[in-house]
């Protein structure tokens, strides 16, 4: 049986949809004037991303075929017109194989290649029916209306499902594995089928987690004490399958929330890890 999803879940999931300005969310190509699939709208300071020669700046567009590189210090959030959005840890090369949205319809695909590195997605209105795609060298990891980080080295690939409906992971020779317990990873190899699900230890969370903050690897408290107001809107769909839903709480969660529900602990409670998932260090667009 499924167990129930923890507040902690509930409030991952308002916070990540609360990151980027509202005046982004509208409109993201705007930003840099172009056509763009979607828009730049943190960089780490001090770090650096590119794409091809060109360096990414908060308001560049982001467009299929791109390919994206972080140095060691880079960190690199983007928005998508469907409003779905990704976070590149440093040291990660990620391509935009695919992007089609129709915001009549708000259906569309989004295929994304991660050759090493960390990338933690947020789905947005494409991935509440279709599946966001993320290729690596061990298999593909499908997500269904939710939150999921991928780390890649080497030998393996991890996927982390971490809220929402579903997360399936498929290796090379078509066996998969369908995650649907927020929490829970699985791990594609070269040579062994996706792993039995597992829950995602704490220390490994937010030892990824805090490779998606700037400084990468500062501090032993995740996150700013003094978080940003979450902002309002509908969370994402809670099912455990596509189509089903679950009671949500209200639209909104007020700062003095927060600050209760959020313990920056590392060693005494994991519910800090929660401050990790926005990265919080990054330059927020200006404009």
């Amino acid at each position: 049986m499924t167990p129930p999803i923890s507040k902690d879940w509930w409030l991952a999931a308002a916070l990540s949809t609360a990151t980027v300005p509202a005046t982004m969310a509208q409109n993201p190509s705007g930003a840099s004037g172009g056509s763009g699939s979607g828009v730049v709208t943190a960089v780490a300071p001090g770090g650096q991303v590119t794409a091809g020669s060109d360096v990414m700046v908060v308001g560049s567009s982001i467009v299929p075929g791109q390919r994206l590189r972080t140095n060691a210090t880079g960190v690199l959030h983007v928005l998508f017109m469907d409003q779905s959005a990704l976070t590149l840890g440093p040291d990660s090369e990620l391509s935009i194989d695919e992007f089609r949205f129709d915001p009549a319809t708000r259906q569309g695909q989004i295929r994304l290649g991660l050759a090493q590195g960390v990338l933690r997605v947020v789905g947005g209105q494409i991935s509440k029916n279709t599946p966001t795609t993320i290729k690596t060298a061990h298999g593909t990891v499908e997500i269904l209306g939710g939150i999921t980080m991928v780390e890649v080295n080497g030998q393996s690939s991890t996927a982390n499902f971490l809220f929402g409906q579903q997360m399936r992971a498929t290796d090379n020779n078509g066996n998969s594995q369908t995650v649907s317990r927020p929490g829970f990873l699985t791990v594609l190899s070269n040579n062994n089928p996706p792993s039995e699900p597992k829950p995602v230890p704490p220390e490994y969370l937010f030892g990824v987690t805090k490779r998606l903050e700037y400084p990468p690897t500062g501090g032993t408290t995740a996150g700013n004490p003094n978080p940003p107001p979450a902002g309002g809107g509908s969370l994402l769909s809670t099912g455990n399958a596509g189509g089903t839903g679950a009671s949500k709480p209200g639209d909104t969660l007020a700062n003095d929330r927060l600050k209760n529900v959020v313990d920056y602990t590392v060693k005494n409670n994991p519910t800090q890890l929660l401050k990790s998932l926005l990265g919080t260090g990054l330059v927020q667009n200006q404009s």
